[in-house]
């Protein structure tokens, strides 16, 4: 990490924003602002105006600083899993990335008909053949240029600079990756909980190969669809005991459901720290977010460790 180099990590639920702040000098990246504010009322971000969703978010924005100022000029946003179109496409790596993202684009308009082509922005990652996918595919994100202008639109009032932008579950794996508890080697399996979407990773030596999302209403459906996942991955000869390791985390993870998840599936799901490797001030240390909650906040770290 560069010398004095200090960066602010945004979540953004439909419920609450999360800040995670990260300040790195002489080798040391430490702690330095962890803080949550719950917004006066919920946010869809589907159908509520731009000009409420701003206003709610300025609100929260504004308490957040109140109670420490933000040093960071660039903020960086975790966001909702229902603000991105994910899917897996075939991958032709001879082509040149101007002609993929146009190829993914075509893909979207018949998925997707009711989005213009000049409203969505994709990104992509590239799955090379493996045992599970037998052909070159790419993980493909789609996501509005409409959240995008919305929270650029954020960052200009408040002086700050518009930095990454990523899926909840993306920036938690980055968290993931600076945790005690990561294991890189192999097949390790991750799973993000959000109020009415959960989403799954699969990765291999660390880089994921797929992502999937599906909706929820309890926990019942949760247990289901790992379940099925599991079950869907054995038939591609994946068996339980080539996953080196499972990950847990989101906004709705108790103890009761990763110790149910655990017995139905035979899999040993983590609740990951994602501040393992951080110093952190007496003061912070102390708070109950950091103490009993730490896991809640590993889209916000893995936003803010962007830079390390």
């Amino acid at each position: 990490m560069a010398e004095l180099n200090v960066h602010a990590g945004l979540n953004i639920s439909n419920t609450k924003l999360q800040l995670v702040e990260i300040f790195g000098t002489h080798g040391e990246v430490r702690l330095d602002n962890l803080n949550e504010i719950v917004f006066a009322e919920p946010i869809n971000f589907k159908s509520d105006r731009d000009v409420k969703i701003l206003s709610l978010l300025q609100v929260a924005l504004d308490e957040i600083r109140i109670k420490k100022p933000i040093k960071s000029r660039t903020l960086s946003f975790s966001l909702p899993l229902e603000m991105f179109h994910i899917t897996q496409l075939p991958y032709d790596n001879t082509l040149l990335h101007r002609d993929i993202v146009e190829e993914f684009k075509w893909e979207y308009s018949v998925m997707f008909p009711h989005i213009k082509d000049e409203e969505i922005i994709i990104q992509y990652y590239e799955v090379d053949k493996n045992m599970i996918y037998t052909k070159n595919t790419a993980i493909v994100y789609g996501i509005e240029r409409r959240y995008l202008r919305l929270f650029n639109k954020l960052c200009e009032q408040n002086n700050f600079k518009l930095g990454h932008v990523d899926n909840v579950h993306l920036s938690s794996e980055r968290a993931l990756v600076l945790s005690n508890s990561c294991i890189n080697n192999g097949f390790r399996l991750s799973v993000f909980i959000s109020k009415n979407n959960l989403s799954i990773i699969l990765s291999l030596d660390g880089k994921p190969i797929s992502q999937k999302v599906y909706p929820h209403n309890n926990n019942d459906d949760i247990i289901t669809i790992v379940q099925n996942e599991i079950s869907s991955l054995e038939s591609k000869n994946l068996t339980k005991g080539l996953i080196q390791a499972a990950y847990i985390t989101g906004e709705r993870i108790s103890e009761s459901l990763v110790k149910t998840l655990n017995a139905e599936t035979g899999l040993d799901f983590i609740a990951f720290n994602p501040f393992d490797k951080l110093t952190a001030a007496l003061k912070i240390k102390e708070s109950p977010l950091y103490l009993q909650r730490f896991n809640t906040f590993s889209p916000a770290a893995g936003i803010a460790y962007r830079i390390v």
